[in-house]
């Protein structure tokens, strides 16, 4: 067999296993949403006990949406720096009104 054709084969096949390692690439390193909202909600209990409940927590493609409403503008900070601190957040959005 000459070299030219192994060439070609192993040139072949390496391009069609490409999108099946960065799928499966993609798939270790990303933190699941759900995983991503829970973490928040902890923390966010965990900080601040007596604002968290009043926080709806919602995560999208790594991005957490904090919403509320009556939320005192130093716990607006807090929440978005605790969610800010949780791996796999992209951005937070953040929807919290004050007092």
């Amino acid at each position: 067999m000459s070299r030219k054709p192994l060439i070609t084969l192993v040139a072949t096949a390496c391009i069609a296993a490409t999108p099946l390692l960065l799928q499966a690439a993609t798939q270790t390193t990303k933190v699941d949403d759900r995983q991503i909202t829970e973490q928040v909600k902890q923390k966010l209990a965990m900080n601040d006990p007596t604002v968290a409940p009043h926080i709806v927590v919602t995560t999208h493609d790594g991005v957490v949406t904090l919403m509320g409403t009556d939320v005192p503008k130093g716990d607006i900070l807090n929440a978005m720096h605790d969610a800010e601190s949780v791996d796999g957040v992209v951005r937070v959005d953040n929807r919290l009104k004050s007092e």
